[in-house]
């Protein structure tokens, strides 16, 4: 595979990442955790790989999977995926049994938007990243359904939806370790409504699994992020009930 046949500049990936960055508020964008533009801190290249190649064996089996997917969903399977579509860490916890009510804990909020901001830099910080076709953009003789609603637009690869959720579960663990297999399931449920909506392939979540997973162990070991997030510790315990 000739890598310069599937690049396109990252801005394109990024974009819902980029919007988030420039919706966070001013306090949380003044704080600058990690350089990113530094290329040595991360090899993102490295960390994601590549996806395969267009009309590859590979690809097609990935396509067929997604297919299979999508046409096996249910309305309440949908609906629930539809949901996911937001990338916050109200949608995300709404899809398990918690304590945390919705616009309460202020700190643990800003805190995971910040953690998120840093995300999105990285990403930004990617000056060209594969150009890869979203399943339900691919022409063949049987499509995938969408589900209603916005559609997400530029590269499939990789998931930044994929990338929050591994984020926040990484984040969230390190707080409450008693939740911490409540917490990757509902990785998965959250990831798994990407294929079952048709917006993109397995390789695309592993990739912002990846991604996600590394920032928030970078920023754990940032000095200054970990003091913020050791202040707001017992916040995050409380607000999922535990002391």
């Amino acid at each position: 595979m000739q890598r310069s046949r599937f690049l396109a500049p990252a801005t394109v990936l990024c974009a819902p990442l980029v919007a988030l960055a420039l919706a966070t508020p001013a306090a949380a964008q003044q704080r600058p955790y990690l350089i990113w533009l530094d290329a040595a801190k991360i090899d993102v290249a490295k960390v994601m790989g590549l996806p395969p190649a267009q009309n590859s064996p590979e690809h097609r089996a990935e396509f067929e999977k997604v297919l299979a997917i999508s046409s096996a969903r249910t309305p309440e399977r949908e609906k629930q995926a539809i949901a996911d579509q937001y990338q916050t860490l109200n949608a995300f916890l709404a899809g398990m049994d918690h304590a945390y009510v919705e616009g309460t804990h202020r700190e643990t909020r800003l805190l995971m938007r910040e953690a998120q901001v840093e995300l999105a830099i990285l990403l930004k910080s990617v000056n060209r990243l594969t150009n890869r076709i979203r399943p339900f953009a691919m022409w063949n003789k049987v499509r995938v359904k969408p589900c209603p609603g916005g559609r997400p637009d530029g590269t499939s690869f990789p998931s930044a939806h994929a990338a929050t959720a591994a984020l926040y579960a990484t984040l969230l663990s390190d707080a409450v370790p008693e939740l911490a297999d409540r917490f990757e399931e509902r990785v998965k449920s959250y990831d798994e409504s990407r294929l079952v909506c048709g917006f993109h392939y397995p390789t695309d979540l592993e990739a912002g699994d990846k991604i996600g997973r590394v920032v928030a162990k970078a920023l754990l070991a940032e000095k200054a992020f970990k003091v913020r997030y050791d202040e707001t510790r017992p916040e995050i315990r409380q607000a999922f009930g535990l002391k």
